[in-house]
């Protein structure tokens, strides 16, 4: 069997699932070395990274992937988390903003841009982030801890009162 940039991110992409992330970024890497400009497997490639707790390859990675493809929605989200971490966050909410444009529909999406925006302690805004997230995905358990704790924040004590009987609901751990 040849060796191709494809086998090198599948094979990549099935070792970080089970765990083995510096295998997985060495095979990465010999894809990149036959495809250097394959967005797909830098956003692999960064997302390895990140497992590996090796946030500024992974930013670098996450930049990469964006300069070949600036339109994926889930590099610029993985980018902002990576932004975030490292105490970005202006950088990060611009990333969110980015992935947002791209995939309004993706409430993990909008939940993460309402953590940086909660962060900033930028109540209102984040208040909109948290309400768009449940109510496109509402069994995110963590987007509704969000939203309760940002009520909480703005004095909505009865708003906050019913996620936690949604959360109670839900099992959600805390």
């Amino acid at each position: 069997m040849q060796e191709s940039a494809q086998f090198f991110n599948d094979t990549g992409v099935s070792m970080s699932m089970q765990g083995f992330h510096n295998e997985a970024i060495a095979c990465l890497k010999k894809g990149l070395a036959l495809e250097p400009d394959n967005s797909l497997m830098w956003l692999n490639l960064g997302l390895s990274y990140y497992a590996a707790k090796r946030q500024n390859d992974s930013k670098f990675a996450l930049f990469q992937s964006l300069k070949y493809n600036p339109y994926e929605a889930d590099a610029w989200d993985s980018l902002g988390l990576v932004l975030f971490e490292t105490g970005d966050i202006d950088q990060a909410e611009r990333a969110f903003e980015s992935a947002i444009k791209l995939e309004p529909e993706n409430g993990r999406v909008w939940n993460n841009y309402g953590t940086v925006l909660f962060n900033k302690e930028n109540y209102r805004a984040a208040r909109r982030a948290f309400e768009s997230a449940v109510t496109l995905d509402p069994e995110m358990g963590d987007a509704v801890f969000n939203l309760r704790d940002t009520y909480l924040e703005l004095g909505m004590n009865d708003l906050a009162e019913r996620c936690n009987k949604i959360l109670k609901e839900m099992d959600y751990q805390e």
